[in-house]
């Protein structure tokens, strides 16, 4: 039987936005660090304080296999939360990927590792606040608020959060929504145009009155 990780591994994620009216979908900013990169996974939050890169630890301390590490850095540029050594012992543990509102650092290690991470931006400056924050708690990253245990789906696009108790419906919805998209393809490919597929014709080339 597939598991969720399975399911969402083969959709993309404007399926899974489009399944929940766009809701869930992280700021444009946070970008794939290693291309070609899927993930999904229940999120483990991580609360930062500006530059608060022993949090990310700590959360590296407690979070399990497959759990995506979601890290709420309000987009602070003040220092990496996760660099090469981090994404390798997230790769270790076996954490199916990490999201991170913030810089991380070490960008062509990452790549190499192979280790999916979405990311702000990018900084040679290392996180060096000492303050430790709070992890497995409601947080808001990137204009999503994410709780313990919702889904995190990741790609090239980019990132959309669903709710843990929305989590069957909305994989049903956008396993039809790809099932739809390749039928669509198919008549492409058989030489019909787009406007008459989707009914675009009378809109775009209104009938005189």
């Amino acid at each position: 039987m597939a598991t969720l990780a399975d399911r969402f591994g083969k959709l993309v994620t404007p399926w899974v936005s489009d399944a929940q009216g766009s809701l869930g979908v992280m700021h444009a900013d946070i970008k794939s660090r290693v291309p070609g990169a899927i993930a999904a996974g229940p999120a483990f939050t991580v609360l930062c304080y500006p530059g608060s890169i022993i949090t990310v630890h700590k959360a590296l301390a407690e979070a399990k296999a497959g759990d995506m590490l979601v890290v709420a850095g309000d987009g602070d540029e003040k220092g990496a939360l996760l660099g090469e050594l981090m994404s390798t012992a997230c790769k270790a543990i076996g954490l199916a990927g990490a999201v991170i509102d913030g810089p991380v650092r070490d960008a062509a290690a990452m790549r190499d590792l192979g280790f999916p991470v979405w990311a702000r931006s990018v900084t040679p400056r290392v996180g060096t606040n000492r303050r430790v924050g709070l992890t497995n708690v409601p947080v808001a990253c990137a204009d999503v608020v994410v709780n313990p245990g919702d889904w995190v789906f990741a790609d090239d696009d980019g990132v959309v959060v669903v709710p843990l108790a929305n989590v069957e419906s909305v994989l049903t919805a956008a396993e039809a929504a790809d099932a739809k998209e390749r039928k669509i393809e198919e008549r492409i490919n058989a030489g019909e145009s787009t406007i008459d597929i989707l009914n675009f014709r009378d809109l775009i080339y209104p009938k005189s009155q």
